[in-house]
C-alpha cells in the first residue's frame, strides 16, 4: 500500500515537471514567436519603429508630425498578424465590401490604387473622405480600411507591440530628454517619451489590441462574443455605428444602443441619419426593435415617447423632406403605442393637424403606406374626448 503511494506520488511529480516543462516551451515558444511574428517584414518594421522612438510621444511638440503611409503600412502588417494569430478569418472581397457599404456607407472601388480608405468617426466631419495619414490620437480618430482584408485605427507601433522585448536594441534611439522651450513665455517644458510610463504603455497596448480583434471578428465573423466585449469595452465605437453612420440592421446593437439613448438629445441621432448629399434617411428599424422588445423595455420607451414633446430635428431641408420626417416618425410611434395602450396613440399626429401637412401627405399618396391615411384621420384630433 505505501509502495503503492509513493508510485503515485512519483507519477504525480514526473507528470507536474513534465506539464510544467511544456508550459515553459510555450512560453519560449511564444517569444520566439513574436520575436520572428513578422517575418521578411522585421526589417521594414525595426526602421518605423526606430522613427517613431526617435520621434517621442508628445502631440503638442509634433511627434506625430512626420508620419506617413510607411508608417501606415507597417502598421497593417502587425495588425494582420495579431489578427491571424486571435483567429480573425478574412473573408471574400464582395462579401467585405458589401459590410464596408452596409456598415459605414463607404463604396470600394476595387479598381483604385489606393490601398486604403480613412473613414471620419466625428459625425461633423464624416464625409471628408480625403486619405490622410495621420495616428490616432484625441483630435484625429479616423479609422482605416484595409481593402479586402480588416479595418484599423492608425497606431504608433508602440502602442500595439512590445517593442522593448521584440527590438530591445530600438531603446538606443530614445533621447534622455526633450526640452521644449517657449521663448514668449520663457518657460521650458519636457516632451513624453514612450519610455516614460511603460505600465501605462502595456495596459494601451493591450487594451488597442482587443479592440483591434473585437471591431474585426464583430463586423467581418460575426462574432457575439466580440460584440459582448465590445458592449463593456468600446462604447464609443459601437454607438457611433448607429448614431453617426446610420447602420441599423443588428436588431441587438440596436436595442442596446436604443437603451443607452432614451433622451431628446440622442434619440434623433437613431432615427434620422443624414447623408453627405443632405438627404435623410429615416430608419423605421427602431421601432421594430421596440415592438419585439420584452415588456419592460416596452413600458420605458411608452414612458420616454409619451413625455417626448418634441418631433425629430431636421435642419436644412425643405418641407416636403421635413413632412415626410414628420410623418413617418407620428405613424410608427403611433403603431407601436396602439400595441400597448389605446390612448396613446392620440400623442403624435396631432402635431401635424395643418391644412399643408394633410395637403403634402394626400400629394404624396401617404407615402404608399396602405393605412397611413386611415390612422392619420383617426388621430390626428387628438382622439374623441381625449385632450391633444
Amino acid at each position: 500500500m505505501k509502495l503503492a503511494k509513493i508510485g503515485i506520488l512519483i507519477f504525480v511529480f514526473i507528470y507536474s515537471c513534465a506539464k510544467k516543462n511544456e508550459e515553459n516551451i510555450q512560453n519560449d515558444n511564444k517569444i520566439n514567436n513574436e520575436t520572428m511574428f513578422y517575418n521578411d517584414n522585421n526589417d521594414k518594421i525595426k526602421s518605423i519603429l526606430i522613427k517613431q522612438v526617435d520621434s517621442g510621444n508628445d502631440e503638442v511638440y509634433g511627434s506625430f508630425q512626420d508620419y506617413n503611409k510607411d508608417d501606415l503600412d507597417a502598421l497593417v502588417i502587425v495588425a494582420q498578424s495579431i489578427l491571424k494569430s486571435s483567429g480573425y478569418k478574412i473573408i471574400d472581397n464582395k462579401n467585405f465590401n458589401d459590410i464596408i457599404k452596409k456598415v459605414f456607407g463607404r463604396i470600394i472601388d476595387d479598381h483604385s490604387t489606393n490601398e486604403y480608405l480613412k473613414i471620419e468617426t466625428f459625425a461633423e466631419n464624416k464625409c471628408d473622405k480625403s486619405l490622410q495619414y495621420y495616428p490616432y490620437t484625441n483630435d484625429a480618430q479616423y479609422l482605416y480600411v484595409v481593402k479586402g482584408k480588416f479595418i484599423t485605427n492608425f497606431y504608433p507601433l508602440p502602442t500595439i507591440i512590445d517593442y522593448l522585448k521584440l527590438f530591445p536594441d530600438v531603446s538606443k534611439f530614445e533621447k534622455e530628454d526633450i526640452i521644449i522651450e517657449d521663448k514668449i513665455e520663457n518657460v521650458k517644458t519636457k516632451a513624453s517619451q514612450w519610455k516614460d510610463d511603460l505600465e501605462y504603455l502595456a495596459q494601451t497596448r493591450e487594451k488597442n489590441i482587443q479592440i483591434l480583434t473585437n471591431r474585426n471578428k464583430y463586423l467581418f465573423n460575426d462574432n457575439k462574443a466580440s460584440l459582448v466585449w465590445l458592449k463593456f469595452n468600446d462604447e464609443y465605437f459601437l454607438e457611433s455605428l448607429v448614431k453617426v453612420f446610420g447602420y441599423v440592421q443588428d436588431e441587438d446593437l440596436l436595442k442596446w444602443v436604443l437603451d443607452k439613448n432614451l433622451n431628446d438629445d440622442e434619440f434623433d441621432k437613431l432615427l434620422l441619419t443624414k447623408t453627405c448629399d443632405n438627404k435623410f434617411i429615416f430608419h423605421k428599424e427602431i421601432f421594430e426593435v421596440m415592438t419585439k422588445a420584452d415588456k419592460k423595455s416596452k413600458e420605458s420607451y411608452l414612458l420616454y415617447l409619451r413625455g417626448k414633446t418634441e418631433l425629430p430635428k431636421v435642419d436644412d431641408t425643405n418641407f416636403s423632406d421635413t413632412a415626410k420626417i414628420f410623418a413617418l416618425y407620428c405613424y410608427y410611434a403611433t403603431k407601436f403605442t396602439q400595441s400597448i395602450d389605446q390612448g396613446d396613440v392620440y400623442t403624435f399626429f396631432p402635431k401635424l393637424n395643418e391644412k399643408k401637412y394633410e395637403e403634402e401627405f394626400r400629394k404624396n399618396n401617404y407615402y404608399n403606406i396602405p393605412d397611413f391615411k386611415e390612422l392619420f384621420e383617426q388621430t390626428k384630433n387628438g382622439g374623441i374626448g381625449l385632450p391633444m
